[in-house]
Protein backbone atom coordinates (compact mmCIF):
# COMPACT_ATOMS: atom_id res chain seq x y z
CA UNK A 1 0.00 0.00 0.00
CA UNK A 2 1.14 3.51 -0.80
CA UNK A 3 1.65 6.40 1.60
CA UNK A 4 2.11 8.88 -1.24
CA UNK A 5 -0.46 11.60 -1.86
CA UNK A 6 0.28 12.72 -5.42
CA UNK A 7 -1.76 11.72 -8.49
CA UNK A 8 -1.50 12.30 -12.25
CA UNK A 9 -4.75 12.81 -14.20
CA UNK A 10 -4.60 12.70 -18.01
CA UNK A 11 -7.21 14.70 -19.96
CA UNK A 12 -8.73 18.17 -20.04
CA UNK A 13 -12.54 18.04 -20.44
CA UNK A 14 -15.03 19.73 -18.11
CA UNK A 15 -16.87 16.51 -17.33
CA UNK A 16 -14.96 13.34 -16.38
CA UNK A 17 -11.53 15.02 -16.10
CA UNK A 18 -12.60 18.07 -14.11
CA UNK A 19 -14.78 15.98 -11.83
CA UNK A 20 -11.86 13.63 -11.14
CA UNK A 21 -9.48 16.52 -10.43
CA UNK A 22 -11.93 18.12 -8.02
CA UNK A 23 -12.74 14.86 -6.25
CA UNK A 24 -9.08 14.07 -5.57
CA UNK A 25 -8.08 17.66 -4.80
CA UNK A 26 -10.86 18.12 -2.27
CA UNK A 27 -9.43 15.17 -0.35
CA UNK A 28 -6.09 16.94 -0.01
CA UNK A 29 -4.25 15.03 -2.73
CA UNK A 30 -1.68 16.86 -4.86
CA UNK A 31 -3.16 16.71 -8.36
CA UNK A 32 -0.90 16.91 -11.43
CA UNK A 33 -2.43 16.90 -14.91
CA UNK A 34 -1.34 16.15 -18.48
CA UNK A 35 -3.82 17.78 -20.89
CA UNK A 36 -4.10 17.70 -24.66
CA UNK A 37 -5.54 21.24 -24.90
CA UNK A 38 -3.56 23.69 -22.76
CA UNK A 39 -6.27 26.34 -23.00
CA UNK A 40 -9.04 24.03 -21.75
CA UNK A 41 -11.28 25.73 -19.15
CA UNK A 42 -10.82 22.77 -16.79
CA UNK A 43 -7.17 23.77 -16.33
CA UNK A 44 -8.34 26.84 -14.38
CA UNK A 45 -9.23 24.56 -11.47
CA UNK A 46 -7.72 25.59 -8.15
CA UNK A 47 -7.16 21.91 -7.37
CA UNK A 48 -4.49 21.51 -10.07
CA UNK A 49 -1.02 21.65 -8.56
CA UNK A 50 1.05 21.28 -11.76
CA UNK A 51 0.50 20.84 -15.50
CA UNK A 52 2.77 18.66 -17.63
CA UNK A 53 3.25 18.32 -21.38
CA UNK A 54 3.19 14.85 -22.96
CA UNK A 55 3.84 14.41 -26.70
CA UNK A 56 1.25 12.63 -28.81
CA UNK A 57 1.55 8.88 -29.13
CA UNK A 58 2.92 8.58 -32.69
CA UNK A 59 5.20 6.25 -34.64
CA UNK A 60 5.33 3.52 -32.02
CA UNK A 61 5.06 5.93 -29.12
CA UNK A 62 8.71 6.05 -28.05
CA UNK A 63 8.71 9.83 -27.48
CA UNK A 64 5.50 9.52 -25.44
CA UNK A 65 6.87 6.61 -23.41
CA UNK A 66 10.14 8.41 -22.68
CA UNK A 67 8.23 11.48 -21.50
CA UNK A 68 5.91 9.47 -19.23
CA UNK A 69 8.80 7.49 -17.76
CA UNK A 70 10.67 10.72 -17.04
CA UNK A 71 7.56 12.16 -15.37
CA UNK A 72 7.04 9.08 -13.20
CA UNK A 73 10.71 9.06 -12.18
CA UNK A 74 10.60 12.73 -11.23
CA UNK A 75 7.33 12.59 -9.27
CA UNK A 76 6.42 9.94 -6.77
CA UNK A 77 2.85 9.47 -8.00
CA UNK A 78 0.56 7.12 -6.14
CA UNK A 79 -1.85 6.73 -9.07
CA UNK A 80 -2.25 7.65 -12.75
CA UNK A 81 -5.83 8.19 -13.95
CA UNK A 82 -6.58 8.56 -17.70
CA UNK A 83 -9.97 10.13 -18.42
CA UNK A 84 -10.38 9.08 -22.05
CA UNK A 85 -9.02 6.59 -24.56
CA UNK A 86 -6.29 8.91 -25.82
CA UNK A 87 -4.60 8.58 -22.46
CA UNK A 88 -5.82 5.13 -21.52
CA UNK A 89 -4.85 3.05 -24.55
CA UNK A 90 -1.15 4.02 -24.52
CA UNK A 91 -0.99 3.26 -20.80
CA UNK A 92 -2.47 -0.16 -21.51
CA UNK A 93 0.13 -0.85 -24.20
CA UNK A 94 2.94 -0.11 -21.75
CA UNK A 95 1.30 -1.31 -18.53
CA UNK A 96 4.29 -3.44 -17.47
CA UNK A 97 6.92 -0.71 -17.83
CA UNK A 98 4.80 2.06 -16.33
CA UNK A 99 3.01 -0.02 -13.71
CA UNK A 100 6.38 -0.69 -12.05
CA UNK A 101 6.36 2.93 -10.82
CA UNK A 102 2.81 3.25 -9.52
CA UNK A 103 -0.71 1.83 -9.99
CA UNK A 104 -2.47 2.71 -13.23
CA UNK A 105 -6.25 3.20 -13.31
CA UNK A 106 -6.68 1.08 -16.44
CA UNK A 107 -8.65 -2.11 -17.16
CA UNK A 108 -6.98 -5.48 -17.26
CA UNK A 109 -5.93 -6.82 -20.65
CA UNK A 110 -8.99 -9.09 -20.66
CA UNK A 111 -11.38 -6.28 -19.78
CA UNK A 112 -9.74 -4.02 -22.37
CA UNK A 113 -10.43 -6.56 -25.12
CA UNK A 114 -14.05 -6.90 -24.02
CA UNK A 115 -15.21 -3.40 -23.16
CA UNK A 116 -13.36 -1.41 -25.82
CA UNK A 117 -14.74 -3.53 -28.66
CA UNK A 118 -18.50 -3.24 -29.14
CA UNK A 119 -18.72 -6.65 -30.80
CA UNK A 120 -17.01 -8.38 -27.87
CA UNK A 121 -19.11 -6.39 -25.41
CA UNK A 122 -22.23 -7.72 -27.16
CA UNK A 123 -20.84 -11.25 -27.06
CA UNK A 124 -20.20 -11.08 -23.32
CA UNK A 125 -23.63 -9.53 -22.67
CA UNK A 126 -25.40 -12.27 -24.60
CA UNK A 127 -23.38 -14.99 -22.85
CA UNK A 128 -24.67 -13.81 -19.44
CA UNK A 129 -28.24 -13.09 -20.60
CA UNK A 130 -28.05 -9.31 -20.84
CA UNK A 131 -30.35 -8.04 -23.61
CA UNK A 132 -28.85 -6.25 -26.62
CA UNK A 133 -30.35 -5.01 -29.87
CA UNK A 134 -30.55 -7.53 -32.72
CA UNK A 135 -27.40 -7.09 -34.76
CA UNK A 136 -24.50 -8.59 -36.67
CA UNK A 137 -21.42 -7.64 -38.65
CA UNK A 138 -21.82 -6.13 -42.12
CA UNK A 139 -21.21 -8.69 -44.87
CA UNK A 140 -19.60 -7.99 -48.24
CA UNK A 141 -22.76 -9.03 -50.11
CA UNK A 142 -25.17 -6.96 -48.01
CA UNK A 143 -27.58 -4.73 -49.91
CA UNK A 144 -29.67 -1.81 -48.74
CA UNK A 145 -32.91 -3.73 -49.31
CA UNK A 146 -31.58 -6.75 -47.45
CA UNK A 147 -30.45 -4.70 -44.45
CA UNK A 148 -33.76 -2.81 -44.36
CA UNK A 149 -35.73 -6.06 -44.51
CA UNK A 150 -33.71 -7.58 -41.66
CA UNK A 151 -33.39 -4.63 -39.30
CA UNK A 152 -35.87 -2.06 -40.55
CA UNK A 153 -35.08 1.63 -40.95
CA UNK A 154 -33.53 3.51 -39.32
CA UNK A 155 -30.60 1.15 -38.84
CA UNK A 156 -27.67 1.79 -36.49
CA UNK A 157 -24.15 1.47 -37.95
CA UNK A 158 -21.21 1.25 -35.55
CA UNK A 159 -17.49 0.76 -35.81
CA UNK A 160 -16.46 -1.69 -33.08
CA UNK A 161 -13.95 0.70 -31.48
CA UNK A 162 -14.39 4.42 -30.82
CA UNK A 163 -10.59 4.81 -30.72
CA UNK A 164 -7.98 2.37 -31.96
CA UNK A 165 -4.31 2.24 -32.78
CA UNK A 166 -2.62 3.55 -34.83
CA UNK A 167 -5.18 6.34 -35.42
CA UNK A 168 -5.49 6.97 -31.70
CA UNK A 169 -6.63 10.59 -32.06
CA UNK A 170 -9.39 9.92 -34.60
CA UNK A 171 -12.73 9.16 -32.98
CA UNK A 172 -15.26 7.07 -34.86
CA UNK A 173 -18.95 7.84 -34.50
CA UNK A 174 -22.15 5.86 -34.61
CA UNK A 175 -24.29 6.55 -37.67
CA UNK A 176 -28.08 6.23 -37.79
CA UNK A 177 -29.43 5.86 -41.32
CA UNK A 178 -33.15 6.33 -41.78
CA UNK A 179 -33.66 6.43 -45.56
CA UNK A 180 -33.04 3.76 -48.18
CA UNK A 181 -31.29 6.19 -50.54
CA UNK A 182 -28.91 7.23 -47.77
CA UNK A 183 -28.16 3.57 -47.00
CA UNK A 184 -27.50 2.84 -50.68
CA UNK A 185 -25.10 5.79 -50.84
CA UNK A 186 -23.32 4.72 -47.65
CA UNK A 187 -22.85 1.15 -48.90
CA UNK A 188 -21.43 2.48 -52.17
CA UNK A 189 -18.85 4.55 -50.28
CA UNK A 190 -17.96 1.97 -47.66
CA UNK A 191 -14.59 0.26 -47.93
CA UNK A 192 -15.05 -3.34 -46.79
CA UNK A 193 -11.31 -3.65 -46.36
CA UNK A 194 -11.22 -0.87 -43.76
CA UNK A 195 -12.45 -3.08 -40.91
CA UNK A 196 -15.61 -4.65 -39.48
CA UNK A 197 -18.86 -2.71 -39.14
CA UNK A 198 -21.62 -3.60 -36.70
CA UNK A 199 -25.26 -3.33 -37.80
CA UNK A 200 -27.94 -3.05 -35.12
CA UNK A 201 -31.70 -2.63 -35.06
CA UNK A 202 -32.83 0.75 -33.77
CA UNK A 203 -34.29 0.49 -30.26
CA UNK A 204 -36.82 3.15 -29.18
CA UNK A 205 -36.61 5.03 -25.91
CA UNK A 206 -34.23 7.13 -23.83
CA UNK A 207 -30.73 6.60 -22.51
CA UNK A 208 -29.57 5.91 -18.98
CA UNK A 209 -26.44 4.67 -17.28
CA UNK A 210 -25.50 2.38 -14.43
CA UNK A 211 -22.12 3.48 -13.09
CA UNK A 212 -20.01 1.22 -10.92
CA UNK A 213 -16.80 0.92 -8.94
CA UNK A 214 -15.61 -2.68 -9.04
CA UNK A 215 -12.94 -4.82 -7.44
CA UNK A 216 -11.99 -8.19 -8.90
CA UNK A 217 -15.44 -8.79 -10.36
CA UNK A 218 -17.47 -7.47 -7.40
CA UNK A 219 -19.47 -4.23 -7.50
CA UNK A 220 -18.49 -1.97 -4.59
CA UNK A 221 -20.76 0.93 -5.54
CA UNK A 222 -23.50 1.40 -8.14
CA UNK A 223 -25.32 4.52 -9.28
CA UNK A 224 -28.05 5.03 -11.89
CA UNK A 225 -28.73 8.18 -13.85
CA UNK A 226 -31.29 9.04 -16.55
CA UNK A 227 -30.93 11.58 -19.33
CA UNK A 228 -33.18 14.56 -18.73
CA UNK A 229 -32.38 16.20 -22.09
CA UNK A 230 -31.28 14.01 -24.96
CA UNK A 231 -30.39 14.54 -28.61
CA UNK A 232 -28.64 12.25 -31.09
CA UNK A 233 -27.61 9.83 -28.38
CA UNK A 234 -26.01 12.41 -26.10
CA UNK A 235 -27.09 14.41 -23.08
CA UNK A 236 -25.61 17.14 -20.93
CA UNK A 237 -28.42 17.27 -18.34
CA UNK A 238 -28.91 14.20 -16.18
CA UNK A 239 -30.79 13.16 -13.05
CA UNK A 240 -30.13 10.55 -10.40
CA UNK A 241 -32.54 7.62 -10.25
CA UNK A 242 -33.09 4.59 -8.01
CA UNK A 243 -31.13 1.52 -9.03
CA UNK A 244 -33.21 -0.87 -11.10
CA UNK A 245 -32.58 -4.35 -9.63
CA UNK A 246 -32.65 -6.13 -12.99
CA UNK A 247 -30.23 -3.74 -14.68
CA UNK A 248 -27.92 -3.85 -11.66
CA UNK A 249 -28.00 -7.64 -11.75
CA UNK A 250 -27.13 -7.54 -15.46
CA UNK A 251 -24.14 -5.29 -14.75
CA UNK A 252 -23.02 -7.55 -11.92
CA UNK A 253 -23.08 -10.60 -14.20
CA UNK A 254 -20.89 -8.87 -16.79
CA UNK A 255 -18.48 -7.50 -14.18
CA UNK A 256 -18.19 -10.92 -12.56
CA UNK A 257 -17.55 -12.65 -15.88
CA UNK A 258 -14.76 -10.21 -16.77
CA UNK A 259 -13.34 -9.99 -13.21
CA UNK A 260 -13.37 -6.24 -13.70
CA UNK A 261 -11.56 -3.78 -11.43
CA UNK A 262 -12.02 -0.04 -11.77
CA UNK A 263 -14.66 2.48 -12.80
CA UNK A 264 -17.17 1.86 -15.58
CA UNK A 265 -20.47 3.17 -16.87
CA UNK A 266 -22.86 0.70 -18.50
CA UNK A 267 -25.08 2.56 -20.96
CA UNK A 268 -28.61 1.27 -21.51
CA UNK A 269 -31.64 2.32 -23.52
CA UNK A 270 -35.15 1.96 -22.10
CA UNK A 271 -38.43 1.89 -24.00
CA UNK A 272 -40.95 3.61 -21.67
CA UNK A 273 -43.86 2.13 -23.63
CA UNK A 274 -42.87 -1.45 -22.75
CA UNK A 275 -40.31 -1.02 -19.93
CA UNK A 276 -37.99 -3.14 -22.05
CA UNK A 277 -34.31 -2.24 -22.15
CA UNK A 278 -31.05 -3.17 -23.84
CA UNK A 279 -27.36 -2.62 -23.23
CA UNK A 280 -25.81 -0.12 -25.66
CA UNK A 281 -22.13 -0.05 -24.68
CA UNK A 282 -19.70 0.16 -21.77
CA UNK A 283 -17.30 3.00 -20.90
CA UNK A 284 -14.58 1.30 -18.84
CA UNK A 285 -13.05 4.58 -17.62
CA UNK A 286 -14.29 7.85 -16.05
CA UNK A 287 -17.41 8.90 -17.99
CA UNK A 288 -19.10 12.13 -19.04
CA UNK A 289 -21.89 12.13 -16.46
CA UNK A 290 -19.45 11.63 -13.55
CA UNK A 291 -20.10 15.12 -12.08
CA UNK A 292 -23.64 14.05 -11.10
CA UNK A 293 -22.79 11.24 -8.65
CA UNK A 294 -19.81 13.17 -7.26
CA UNK A 295 -22.03 16.21 -6.61
CA UNK A 296 -24.40 14.21 -4.42
CA UNK A 297 -21.89 12.21 -2.41
CA UNK A 298 -21.03 9.18 -4.55
CA UNK A 299 -17.34 10.02 -4.82
CA UNK A 300 -16.21 7.52 -7.45
CA UNK A 301 -12.74 9.03 -8.21
CA UNK A 302 -11.56 9.24 -4.60
CA UNK A 303 -12.86 5.79 -3.84
CA UNK A 304 -11.00 4.53 -6.91
CA UNK A 305 -7.87 6.13 -5.45
CA UNK A 306 -8.44 4.41 -2.10
CA UNK A 307 -8.90 1.08 -3.87
CA UNK A 308 -5.93 1.19 -6.24
CA UNK A 309 -3.41 3.34 -4.31
CA UNK A 310 -4.23 2.41 -0.73
CA UNK A 311 -5.69 -1.07 -1.18
CA UNK A 312 -8.93 -0.07 0.59
CA UNK A 313 -12.19 -1.43 -0.87
CA UNK A 314 -15.00 0.86 0.29
CA UNK A 315 -18.57 0.06 1.28
CA UNK A 316 -21.55 1.31 -0.77
CA UNK A 317 -23.35 4.53 0.11
CA UNK A 318 -26.94 5.55 -0.54
CA UNK A 319 -27.77 8.56 -2.68
CA UNK A 320 -30.89 10.70 -3.26
CA UNK A 321 -32.93 10.26 -6.43
CA UNK A 322 -34.24 13.18 -8.47
CA UNK A 323 -31.10 15.32 -8.25
CA UNK A 324 -29.88 16.95 -11.48
CA UNK A 325 -26.54 18.01 -12.93
CA UNK A 326 -26.02 20.12 -16.04
CA UNK A 327 -23.11 21.03 -18.29
CA UNK A 328 -24.41 24.52 -18.94
CA UNK A 329 -22.54 25.39 -22.15
CA UNK A 330 -23.06 22.05 -23.87
CA UNK A 331 -26.69 21.80 -22.76
CA UNK A 332 -27.25 25.31 -24.09
CA UNK A 333 -25.87 24.38 -27.51
CA UNK A 334 -27.97 21.22 -27.51
CA UNK A 335 -31.08 23.24 -26.66
CA UNK A 336 -30.23 25.67 -29.44
CA UNK A 337 -29.87 22.80 -31.94
CA UNK A 338 -33.25 21.44 -30.84
CA UNK A 339 -34.82 24.85 -31.36
CA UNK A 340 -33.34 25.09 -34.85
CA UNK A 341 -35.02 21.82 -35.79
CA UNK A 342 -38.37 23.25 -34.71
CA UNK A 343 -37.99 26.58 -36.53
CA UNK A 344 -40.98 25.85 -38.80
CA UNK A 345 -43.17 24.55 -35.99
CA UNK A 346 -43.75 27.65 -33.84
CA UNK A 347 -45.94 26.03 -31.18
CA UNK A 348 -43.47 23.20 -30.59
CA UNK A 349 -40.63 25.73 -30.63
CA UNK A 350 -42.23 27.85 -27.91
CA UNK A 351 -42.91 24.77 -25.78
CA UNK A 352 -39.31 23.60 -26.24
CA UNK A 353 -37.89 26.95 -25.12
CA UNK A 354 -40.25 27.24 -22.16
CA UNK A 355 -39.47 23.72 -20.99
CA UNK A 356 -35.73 24.34 -21.18
CA UNK A 357 -36.01 27.63 -19.32
CA UNK A 358 -38.29 26.13 -16.66
CA UNK A 359 -35.76 23.38 -15.95
CA UNK A 360 -33.53 25.96 -14.23
CA UNK A 361 -36.03 26.28 -11.37
CA UNK A 362 -34.26 23.28 -9.82
CA UNK A 363 -31.24 25.49 -9.19
CA UNK A 364 -33.39 27.70 -6.96
CA UNK A 365 -34.67 24.80 -4.87
CA UNK A 366 -31.29 23.12 -4.45
CA UNK A 367 -31.94 20.09 -6.65
CA UNK A 368 -29.50 20.89 -9.44
CA UNK A 369 -25.71 21.20 -9.65
CA UNK A 370 -23.47 22.41 -12.47
CA UNK A 371 -20.68 20.35 -14.02
CA UNK A 372 -18.31 23.29 -14.35
CA UNK A 373 -19.43 26.30 -12.30
CA UNK A 374 -19.21 25.40 -8.60
CA UNK A 375 -18.68 27.56 -5.53
CA UNK A 376 -15.41 26.07 -4.29
CA UNK A 377 -13.78 26.02 -7.75
CA UNK A 378 -15.27 28.77 -9.88
CA UNK A 379 -12.35 29.23 -12.28
CA UNK A 380 -13.32 26.64 -14.93
CA UNK A 381 -16.90 27.87 -15.03
CA UNK A 382 -15.91 31.52 -15.47
CA UNK A 383 -13.43 30.53 -18.15
CA UNK A 384 -16.17 28.73 -20.08
CA UNK A 385 -18.42 31.77 -19.83
CA UNK A 386 -15.65 34.04 -21.10
CA UNK A 387 -15.19 31.75 -24.09
CA UNK A 388 -18.92 31.78 -24.71
CA UNK A 389 -18.76 35.57 -24.82
CA UNK A 390 -16.27 35.26 -27.67
CA UNK A 391 -12.91 35.96 -26.08
CA UNK A 392 -11.27 32.81 -27.39
CA UNK A 393 -12.71 32.85 -30.88
CA UNK A 394 -12.13 36.45 -31.96
CA UNK A 395 -10.66 36.67 -35.45
CA UNK A 396 -6.96 37.44 -35.20
CA UNK A 397 -5.76 39.75 -37.97
CA UNK A 398 -2.11 40.16 -36.93
CA UNK A 399 0.27 39.37 -34.10
CA UNK A 400 0.29 41.47 -30.96
CA UNK A 401 3.24 43.52 -32.19
CA UNK A 402 1.04 44.97 -34.90
CA UNK A 403 3.33 43.74 -37.66
CA UNK A 404 1.81 42.26 -40.78
CA UNK A 405 3.19 39.04 -42.20
CA UNK A 406 5.14 40.77 -45.04
CA UNK A 407 6.74 43.28 -42.67
CA UNK A 408 7.60 40.53 -40.22
CA UNK A 409 9.24 38.46 -42.94
CA UNK A 410 11.16 41.48 -44.22
CA UNK A 411 12.46 42.26 -40.74
CA UNK A 412 13.56 38.65 -40.26
CA UNK A 413 15.44 38.71 -43.56
CA UNK A 414 17.17 41.92 -42.49
CA UNK A 415 18.07 40.50 -39.07
CA UNK A 416 19.51 37.28 -40.53
CA UNK A 417 21.43 38.28 -43.68
CA UNK A 418 23.94 35.43 -43.54
CA UNK A 419 21.63 32.44 -43.40
CA UNK A 420 18.40 31.21 -45.00
CA UNK A 421 15.20 31.99 -43.14
CA UNK A 422 13.44 28.93 -41.63
CA UNK A 423 9.73 29.05 -42.51
CA UNK A 424 7.23 26.42 -41.37
CA UNK A 425 3.76 26.18 -42.92
CA UNK A 426 1.15 24.58 -40.66
CA UNK A 427 -2.43 23.55 -41.40
CA UNK A 428 -4.54 20.80 -39.84
CA UNK A 429 -3.72 17.65 -41.81
CA UNK A 430 -0.60 18.68 -43.79
CA UNK A 431 -1.99 17.13 -46.96
CA UNK A 432 -3.60 20.06 -48.81
CA UNK A 433 -2.60 23.64 -48.00
CA UNK A 434 0.66 23.58 -46.01
CA UNK A 435 2.15 20.87 -48.23
CA UNK A 436 1.40 22.91 -51.36
CA UNK A 437 2.67 26.18 -49.90
CA UNK A 438 5.87 24.47 -48.73
CA UNK A 439 6.71 23.11 -52.19
CA UNK A 440 5.59 26.22 -54.09
CA UNK A 441 7.67 28.49 -51.86
CA UNK A 442 10.79 26.58 -52.77
CA UNK A 443 10.23 27.63 -56.37
CA UNK A 444 9.64 31.30 -55.56
CA UNK A 445 12.20 32.17 -52.89
CA UNK A 446 15.30 30.37 -54.11
CA UNK A 447 18.11 30.17 -51.54
CA UNK A 448 16.92 33.05 -49.37
CA UNK A 449 14.73 30.80 -47.26
CA UNK A 450 14.16 27.14 -46.52
CA UNK A 451 10.68 25.75 -46.07
CA UNK A 452 8.95 22.88 -44.35
CA UNK A 453 5.38 21.96 -43.49
CA UNK A 454 3.41 20.04 -40.88
CA UNK A 455 -0.12 19.58 -39.52
CA UNK A 456 -1.65 20.02 -36.10
CA UNK A 457 -3.58 16.74 -36.33
CA UNK A 458 -1.49 13.97 -34.71
CA UNK A 459 -1.40 11.82 -37.84
CA UNK A 460 1.76 10.98 -39.79
CA UNK A 461 2.59 9.62 -43.24
CA UNK A 462 -0.68 10.34 -45.01
CA UNK A 463 -0.55 11.17 -48.70
CA UNK A 464 -2.36 14.08 -50.29
CA UNK A 465 -5.72 13.27 -51.95
CA UNK A 466 -5.81 12.73 -55.70
CA UNK A 467 -7.72 15.96 -56.31
CA UNK A 468 -5.03 17.95 -54.46
CA UNK A 469 -2.20 16.30 -56.38
CA UNK A 470 -3.92 17.05 -59.69
CA UNK A 471 -4.64 20.69 -58.82
CA UNK A 472 -1.05 21.21 -57.64
CA UNK A 473 0.35 19.63 -60.80
CA UNK A 474 -1.52 22.18 -62.91
CA UNK A 475 0.52 24.83 -61.09
CA UNK A 476 3.85 23.08 -61.48
CA UNK A 477 3.98 21.51 -58.02
CA UNK A 478 4.47 17.75 -57.59
CA UNK A 479 2.78 16.60 -54.36
CA UNK A 480 2.66 12.90 -55.23
CA UNK A 481 5.53 11.97 -52.89
CA UNK A 482 4.42 14.17 -49.99
CA UNK A 483 3.61 12.48 -46.66
CA UNK A 484 2.14 14.32 -43.72
CA UNK A 485 3.92 15.08 -40.46
CA UNK A 486 2.60 16.25 -37.11
CA UNK A 487 3.75 19.71 -36.01
CA UNK A 488 5.81 18.98 -32.93
CA UNK A 489 6.98 21.55 -30.40
CA UNK A 490 10.55 21.17 -31.69
CA UNK A 491 9.48 22.01 -35.26
CA UNK A 492 7.66 25.16 -34.18
CA UNK A 493 10.51 26.29 -31.91
CA UNK A 494 13.12 25.85 -34.65
CA UNK A 495 11.16 27.93 -37.18
CA UNK A 496 11.87 31.64 -37.53
CA UNK A 497 8.33 32.09 -38.79
CA UNK A 498 5.22 29.90 -38.60
CA UNK A 499 2.59 30.55 -41.27
CA UNK A 500 -0.93 29.14 -41.03
CA UNK A 501 -4.09 29.41 -43.07
CA UNK A 502 -7.19 29.88 -40.92
CA UNK A 503 -8.54 30.46 -37.41
CA UNK A 504 -8.72 26.72 -36.76
CA UNK A 505 -4.94 26.50 -37.25
CA UNK A 506 -4.37 29.48 -34.96
CA UNK A 507 -6.55 27.95 -32.26
CA UNK A 508 -4.91 24.52 -32.62
CA UNK A 509 -1.42 25.92 -32.07
CA UNK A 510 -2.57 28.11 -29.18
CA UNK A 511 -4.28 25.12 -27.58
CA UNK A 512 -1.33 22.77 -27.83
CA UNK A 513 1.58 25.23 -27.57
CA UNK A 514 0.19 28.42 -26.00
CA UNK A 515 3.65 29.89 -25.37
CA UNK A 516 4.45 29.76 -29.10
CA UNK A 517 1.32 31.40 -30.51
CA UNK A 518 2.88 34.87 -30.91
CA UNK A 519 5.22 33.71 -33.68
CA UNK A 520 2.31 32.57 -35.86
CA UNK A 521 0.87 34.53 -38.82
CA UNK A 522 -1.94 33.97 -41.29
CA UNK A 523 -0.77 33.59 -44.90
CA UNK A 524 -3.77 35.56 -46.09
CA UNK A 525 -2.34 38.67 -44.40
CA UNK A 526 0.17 38.86 -47.25
CA UNK A 527 -2.40 39.88 -49.86
CA UNK A 528 -5.73 40.69 -48.29
CA UNK A 529 -7.36 44.10 -48.37
CA UNK A 530 -7.89 45.79 -45.01
CA UNK A 531 -11.05 44.55 -43.34
CA UNK A 532 -11.25 41.43 -45.50
CA UNK A 533 -11.05 37.87 -44.26
CA UNK A 534 -7.45 36.67 -44.05
CA UNK A 535 -8.40 33.02 -43.87
CA UNK A 536 -7.66 30.46 -46.60
CA UNK A 537 -10.07 27.67 -45.74
CA UNK A 538 -9.38 23.95 -46.01
CA UNK A 539 -10.54 22.50 -49.36
CA UNK A 540 -10.57 18.95 -47.92
CA UNK A 541 -13.50 16.97 -49.31
CA UNK A 542 -14.33 19.60 -51.94
CA UNK A 543 -14.17 19.46 -55.74
CA UNK A 544 -11.33 20.33 -58.13
CA UNK A 545 -12.52 23.90 -58.66
CA UNK A 546 -12.27 24.57 -54.91
CA UNK A 547 -8.73 23.19 -54.81
CA UNK A 548 -7.76 25.31 -57.83
CA UNK A 549 -9.17 28.44 -56.21
CA UNK A 550 -7.43 27.65 -52.92
CA UNK A 551 -4.07 27.13 -54.58
CA UNK A 552 -4.57 30.27 -56.65
CA UNK A 553 -5.05 32.32 -53.47
CA UNK A 554 -1.99 30.69 -51.89
CA UNK A 555 0.06 31.53 -55.00
CA UNK A 556 -0.92 35.20 -54.88
CA UNK A 557 0.04 35.43 -51.22
CA UNK A 558 3.36 33.68 -51.79
CA UNK A 559 4.22 35.97 -54.70
CA UNK A 560 3.59 38.96 -52.43
CA UNK A 561 5.79 37.45 -49.72
CA UNK A 562 8.58 36.64 -52.18
CA UNK A 563 8.98 40.36 -52.82
CA UNK A 564 10.26 40.75 -49.24
CA UNK A 565 13.23 38.45 -49.94
CA UNK A 566 16.66 40.11 -50.25
CA UNK A 567 17.32 38.54 -53.66
CA UNK A 568 15.04 37.91 -56.64
CA UNK A 569 13.03 34.71 -56.37
CA UNK A 570 14.05 33.72 -59.92
CA UNK A 571 16.09 34.90 -62.90
CA UNK A 572 13.11 37.03 -63.86
CA UNK A 573 11.92 38.57 -60.61
CA UNK A 574 8.19 38.75 -60.13
CA UNK A 575 6.80 42.23 -59.73
CA UNK A 576 3.18 41.91 -58.70
CA UNK A 577 1.59 44.51 -56.46
CA UNK A 578 -1.97 43.30 -56.83
CA UNK A 579 -4.02 42.42 -53.79
CA UNK A 580 -5.97 39.19 -53.79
Amino acid sequence: MSTRNKVLVIGDDTRSFLSTVRSLGRQGLEVHVAPFDFRAPALASRYIHATHFLPYYLDGGQAWLDAVLALLREHDFSLVVPCDERGLLPLCLHRDALGAFCPLAIPSAEALDIYFDKVRTRDLAQSVNVPVAPGRLLAANDTADGIAAEFGLPVVIKEPMSYAMPELYVRTSTRIIGERAELVAWLARHDHGAGPILLEQMFPGFGLGVSVLCHDGAVLQAFEHHRAHEMNGSSYYRKSAPLDPQRLAAVERMVRASRYTGLAMFEFKVDPATDGWILIEVNARPWGSLPLPVSIGVDFPYRLYRLLALGEPTTPVDYPAGRYCRNLILDMWQARAGAARLARRPVRLVMHCLAWGWSFHRLLIGREHQDTLVLDDAGPGWQELRELAGGRFRRRAAVQSGQSLPSRMASLFAANPNRPLNVLYVCQGNINRSSYAHLKSGQLFGASAQFDSAGMLPRNRRGSPTVAIAAAAQRGVDMSAHRSRHASRAMLEEADLVIVFDQINLDSIAARYPDLKDRVFLLGEACTAAGSDCQILDPEGKDASTFNATYGRIDECLVALAQTAPAPASANPVRDTRQC
